[in-house]
């Protein structure tokens, strides 16, 4: 955790510098996580499976920072969930087919408001990296890229606090042929391009 945490803190750095004069919004969020599978294969048997993420709650904070054209910010998206990632008949760990996951995404974009304001319904694009760490900690983690995009909505309820609701499709990129969760001996390998969630979430935005 310690490099997203690193990487998230000069992404802020970075946005707040080139953003100096613009008005912040941060808003924490709580959100529902659907789908998310993809081909394995025993590299032993040559037999493939599929791993599938179970569905599940979904935590983060947005940071969004004005832009000078009216109707455009820049966005920092963190997320998180907890999810257990299974197979029918492909040993993941010793004597086990599903595998305890963290899944972390650390994502930078923006948002485009078609009204020309930094209220009401917008698209959202994001880039950046997805962290899978499976449990127990003796497992490979595992460092992809990322891909978002959406839509959403945001009501002014004060001048200074916002209701946010956002529906993001996510997309992580896999590496065909690389190690799945493993300890070293591990002979179940990535056999996909990548794999996509959707997420529905709300939270308060906080704009100073």
């Amino acid at each position: 955790m310690s490099a997203i945490v690193r990487c998230l803190l000069i992404l802020v750095f970075v946005a707040t510098a080139t953003q100096a004069r613009a008005e912040v919004e941060i808003a924490p969020f709580a959100g529902f996580r659907m789908g998310g599978e993809f081909s394995v294969n025993d590299r032993d048997t040559d037999e493939s499976d599929t791993l599938k993420f179970k569905d599940s709650e979904a935590f983060g904070v947005v940071m969004n920072f004005d832009l000078e054209e009216a109707g455009k910010q820049a966005e920092l998206y963190f997320g998180r969930q907890e999810t257990t990632a299974s197979t029918s008949d492909r040993l993941l760990t010793e004597n086990s087919y599903s595998v305890d996951v963290t899944i972390y995404q650390l994502q930078f974009g923006g948002l485009y408001f078609p009204g020309g304001r930094n209220t009401g319904g917008f698209v959202s694009g994001v880039l950046g990296v997805t962290r899978l760490e499976p449990k127990p900690s003796g497992l490979d983690d595992h460092h992809r890229a990322a891909i978002a995009i959406g839509g959403g909505y945001k009501l002014a309820l004060t001048d200074n606090l916002l209701a946010r609701f956002d529906l993001r499709g996510l997309y992580t990129v896999l590496d065909s042929g690389g190690a799945v969760f493993c300890d070293g001996g591990c002979a179940v390998r990535f056999d996909s391009s990548g794999y996509g969630q959707v997420e529905a979430s709300a939270g308060l935005a906080l704009r100073f």
